[in-house]
């Protein structure tokens, strides 16, 4: 298959690795660049982003396998690779000479690292593990076992004791598994076989460096950089605007600095300082940019984010007002005066970085910026492709990456891991504790407040998705939606000539109930357009035949058209907010709607695809009457 072509949509079947075995070695394509021999492919699960083991992780995997089979030397020197799976925070495949051993996750309970055994580990322990191993009558061979409880009279020895969740290394004659201890329906602790095979796993005396790494991968590489390039050239004929970099640190955007450095002489390195980054990733940025004499231009957040999480409550997923006051407000500023014309920005955006970067394209203009066309040559890249080509141009990527970060970005972000944050604690402790000062102070002001809110992570989300719901009613922990849910409704408006050249404009911020997550509002707002919705900027665009609105998470409004369509716009925007937070579920719009294209569950949502925007699902609808009301009543106080 051409690897070159098998990915560009992400598809859970699209990302393929390899394990050359006279090497020793991961391969990216099937033949190895320097022995020649086609490798043994390695199943690993969707979507495939593969990536190195820091040297942090290392040490966690190595203090887990010591802790729990009382061995881990097997891992001194080897290639370990993470692959990212499903679950509700950290939860990563490991990945030891091309066979998964172990599932590596994190327990927001206990706050503590986890490995689940898999059958491939448990026949490596077999003959490395001193602890955690129990020895099996082979007469349970006889007929299917997996699945199965351990007869106690079939344990030949064992440990002494036993914890629910643990997981043990059985050894049944010729063959290995994996069995977990869990609680019977009456109560008692027993063993579950989970898995059992009969394959051997013998380590390779070989210790091969990052370096034998590229070495392997060299033509794959190559083949990346040509592709990219060549897109990057393409579009650059064509182009006669200005050209720059966005750098955050991480290092999908040192990627594409250095392809942008085979093309264009000294770019203009974009670094967007929110004020919350780390301080290394600060350091690492202007070294880098200084060792390589490029024009770096550090854009600078001027709000004070600390004060506006006592108005707005902390950041969450689904409410993310810190990327609009933190990131895209200064961006579009800095564009505005030193683009007036426009720019073409390169950046590194991927597409297994999230759902929502699934669709990104090698070209887009920027919804959220008019003026900023952006190319993503790296957007089908995996982190291990990323690494890869990184060590192959002879730099180092951000330091912080062996601290057992997966994505470089703000220290208290609310869409990185719980896991990543509880390490903040121990790497960086003045910066969690003023993260948790403000966290507990906004919680004195909402109370009562469970501490646990706080330490699980809960504030993380408005609205907390079911594991969390579960994990609440089965430690009877309360959850509040914050200071968002018990704001009056209220509208401030500002009327102007619009800066990009149209007649007239709105800024506006709209103070609503946060009953429903900011997704299901950018849903409802297809009824008047067309609509292009950011998950990670908590933003949606709406375009429509009288103008454009911006909508951000956070209640903000920004709308440019003419004097009087910029004023219905405004009303019809403000009123769908409102009635998708007040929805009673009547289910009177589905019925208006003879498109079929509203349904409601916790609120209405809207089919793009089948919605012609004829706004006939408002008429005898409770809450768009309600909404209407109250629209005119702001505006009759003068807002």
């Amino acid at each position: 298959m051409n690897k070159s072509n098998s990915r560009k949509t992400f598809s859970p079947a699209s990302s393929e690795l390899f394990w050359c075995e006279r090497c020793s070695i991961p391969l990216l394509a099937e033949r190895c660049s320097v022995c020649h021999r086609p490798g043994r492919r390695i199943e690993i699960a969707p979507p495939g982003d593969i990536r190195l083991c820091s040297r942090a992780a290392k040490e966690l995997l190595y203090s887990l396998f010591a802790k729990n089979y009382g061995s881990a030397d097997f891992l001194d020197g080897r290639i370990i690779l993470l692959n990212k799976i499903a679950g509700l925070d950290r939860r990563d495949q490991v990945i030891l000479e091309g066979r998964h051993i172990a599932t590596l996750w994190f327990d927001v309970i206990s706050g503590c690292h986890k490995l689940d055994l898999e059958s491939a580990g448990a026949s490596l322990l077999c003959s490395q593990g001193k602890s955690g191993l129990v020895l099996c009558d082979d007469s349970i061979l006889k007929g299917h076992i997996k699945g199965k409880w351990l007869a106690e009279e079939k344990i030949m020895s064992g440990p002494s004791s036993r914890e629910e969740g643990q997981n043990l290394v059985l050894k049944i004659g010729k063959f290995s598994g994996v069995g977990v201890v869990r609680r019977k329906a009456g109560g008692s602790l027993s063993i579950r076989i989970k898995d059992v095979t009969k394959s051997d796993f013998i380590l390779s005396e070989m210790r091969p460096s990052l370096d034998d790494i590229v070495s392997s991968n060299k033509d794959s590489i190559k083949e990346l950089e040509k592709k990219a390039i060549n897109e990057i050239k393409k579009y650059l004929s064509k182009n006669r605007l200005p050209v720059n970099v966005s750098f955050s640190g991480g290092k999908d955007s040192l990627a594409c600095l250095c392809l942008a450095q085979k093309i264009l002489s000294r770019p203009e390195i974009l670094f967007i300082n929110t004020g919350l980054e780390f301080p290394e990733t600060v350091e690492y940025v202007r070294n880098l940019c200084a060792s390589q004499k490029l024009r770096l231009r550090e854009i600078k957040a001027e709000s004070d984010f600390f004060d506006l999480v006592k108005n707005f409550g902390p950041p969450a997923k689904d409410f993310r007002w810190c990327c609009k006051t933190n990131k895209l407000g200064p961006m579009t500023a800095f564009l505005k005066e030193n683009y007036p014309g426009g720019c073409v920005t390169i950046e590194g955006r991927r597409i297994y970085e999230s759902f929502n970067r699934s669709t990104i394209k090698a070209v887009e203009r920027n919804p959220y910026v008019p003026s900023q066309t952006t190319l993503a040559p790296i957007r089908d890249w995996r982190a291990l492709e990323v690494m890869l080509y990184i060590r192959w141009n002879k730099l180092d990527p951000n330091p912080l990456y062996e601290e057992d970060l997966e994505r470089i970005g703000c220290w208290l972000c609310p869409a990185a891991l719980q896991s990543e944050f509880a390490g903040l604690r121990a790497t960086h402790p003045w910066l969690y504790d003023r993260w948790m000062a403000s966290l507990n102070e906004w919680a004195e002001d909402n109370k009562p407040v469970d501490e646990r809110y706080i330490d699980w992570g809960f504030w993380r989300w408005k609205r907390h998705p079911p594991k969390m719901l579960e994990i609440a009613k089965e430690h009877n922990i309360p959850l509040l939606a914050g200071n968002a849910d018990k704001k009056e409704i209220a509208l401030q408006t500002a009327r102007g000539r619009s800066p990009c050249g149209l007649s007239y404009s709105i800024e506006a911020n709209l103070s609503a109930p946060q009953n429903h997550p900011f997704s299901l509002v950018a849903s409802a707002l297809n009824i008047l357009g067309e609509v292009k919705y950011a998950e990670d900027l908590g933003a949606a665009v709406i375009k429509t035949e009288k103008g454009r609105i911006t909508v951000f998470a956070n209640g903000q409004i920004l709308i440019i058209a003419e004097r009087e369509q910029a004023e219905q716009q405004l009303q019809e925007v403000c009123e769908t907010i409102l009635r998708v937070q007040m929805c009673t579920r009547c289910k009177i719009c589905e019925k208006n709607c003879n498109k079929g294209a509203i349904s409601v569950a916790e609120t209405m949502t809207v089919d793009a695809k089948l919605c012609d925007h004829c706004k006939k699902c408002a008429r005898g609808c409770i809450a768009a009457d309600q909404a209407a009301k109250i629209y005119a009543r702001l505006i009759e106080a003068g807002s």
